[in-house]
């Protein structure tokens, strides 16, 4: 049986909001029956629970709840109900800054953060070479803290956090502040941890790295739980509301020109394959998705493609009202919802279309297939009405169809480029590096 390191029960917070400090000190002392407060419920209800060495994401908008939760869990603020279970040695980065001395220089605040964590002196010199070489700040490490960039502070308190061999690490937004190198090698040191069974809570507005990370993830909305369980369903669930409730006054902006696609007319019988998968989290009363399929070159129903051939996708969809400015687009994502490419008519050709009630209309995308990584990928399509930039999307189906990518090459990497290769030979005492 999996050991449990973090356990929530109905958690719930909430705060005493008063117009002036009159009110507060005239409730502390219950003078009067009038109650001078309102109430402002920052968690409510929150149940889930995290498993050892199991990294879970926490997700939601500004306002959600998602600092509080992690406060509560940290110890840094105390649940008005509920219970939290937690089993382990728990590191944080919550706040930059937070648990670090201003005037102290940063190897001064590593042992600081040491103490503050339970470590001694010792178990902390152990540890410092390599919390130093990880934060890479070079003799700024001797320096105030008060001297240090925002990207050096973050490489410090990252350094710190991860290098204490917790049981716990919650990092909440912390990398949004470093370098795009320091975040690739914070991302490294993630598996590694994760490896050796540290559970992570990992706290992001960037959906795709939580994919990437995370097995689970938690939605919060308004101090509420929307939806707890597998990564990539709550990630798509949390995008599809995003998408749903994005809509723009204009639909059509100076910079972005666009021509109307010709809407050939067809009078003959056609069969098109059901959708088999279909989660239609936000539908429209405009228009519906009714097919997504590929074929080959010769027009064959093809599902396993290779790269460097050619293909076709299929998006066929049905106008329920009379429509114009219509865009149809499709993308191709790994099994962690990692986009590897798309397609839609505005972006590769800056045309729309338009179409009457009760038409069905089939758009057809003919491309040559790249040479990505091989392997078993999800399709997703999607309809929107207006430019790329300025749009409402209609509906956004994932999942729809599943498409294997054969590539013999030797899938190295996410994507194979081809090019040319030369060598040039030259002397020693005629190079310059500068």
């Amino acid at each position: 049986m999996e050991e449990t390191t973090i356990n929530i029960l109905d958690l719930k917070k909430v705060y005493k909001l008063y117009d002036n400090p009159k009110d507060r000190v005239l409730e502390t002392f219950r003078i009067g029956r009038k109650q001078r407060y309102t109430e402002f419920r920052a968690l409510d209800g929150i149940t889930f629970n995290v498993k050892k060495g199991e990294t879970v994401g926490i997700i939601g908008t500004n306002g959600a709840g998602k600092s509080t939760l992690l406060k509560i869990i940290t110890g840094v603020l105390n649940p008005t109900e509920g219970e939290v279970e937690i089993n382990g040695k728990v590191s944080a980065l919550l706040e930059l800054g937070a648990g670090f001395n201003m005037e102290y220089t940063g190897v001064e605040n590593i042992y600081l953060n040491g103490r503050m964590m339970g470590y001694s002196k010792k178990e902390m010199d152990e540890r410092r070479e390599g919390i130093i070489e990880f934060a890479d700040i070079g003799d700024f490490i001797n320096q105030p803290v008060k001297t240090y960039s925002s990207g050096m502070f973050a490489r410090l308190a990252f350094a710190v956090a991860i290098n204490v061999e917790p049981d716990i690490l919650i990092v909440d937004e912390a990398l949004s502040v470093g370098d795009i190198f320091f975040q690739n090698k914070c991302f490294h040191k993630f598996d590694e941890l994760r490896d050796k069974g540290v559970t992570i809570l990992f706290v992001s507005h960037d959906i795709e790295s939580v994919r990437q990370m995370c097995s689970r993830a938690l939605w919060l909305d308004h101090g509420s739980m929307k939806a707890f369980g597998d990564a990539n369903e709550i990630c798509d669930m949390y995008m599809d509301e995003k998408r749903k409730n994005t809509s723009y006054v204009s639909r059509h902006t100076k910079d972005e020109k666009k021509g109307d696609m010709l809407v050939s007319e067809v009078d003959e019988e056609r069969n098109y394959p059901v959708l088999e998968h279909v989660e239609d989290r936000f539908g429209s009363d405009k228009v519906a998705i009714r097919s997504v399929f590929f074929t080959d070159d010769k027009g064959e129903y093809a599902n396993t493609h290779y790269v460097d051939k050619v293909y076709q996708a299929h998006i066929v969809i049905e106008c329920l009202q009379d429509m114009e400015d219509i865009i149809v687009g499709f993308v191709v994502e790994n099994k962690k919802g990692l986009p590897m490419y798309d397609m839609n008519n505005f972006i590769n050709q800056q045309e729309v279309f338009s179409g009457k009630a009760g038409q069905i209309l089939e758009v057809v995308f003919r491309y040559k297939l790249p040479r990505v990584l091989n392997g078993v990928y999800l399709i997703g399509a999607s309809v929107a009405q207006g430019t790329q930039s300025k749009h409402d999307m209609l509906t956004w189906l994932h999942a729809v169809r599943q498409l294997e990518i054969v590539n013999a090459g030797y899938n190295s990497s996410y994507i194979e480029i081809s090019g040319d290769i030369s060598v040039y030979a030259n002397k020693k005492e005629n190079v310059r590096f500068i």
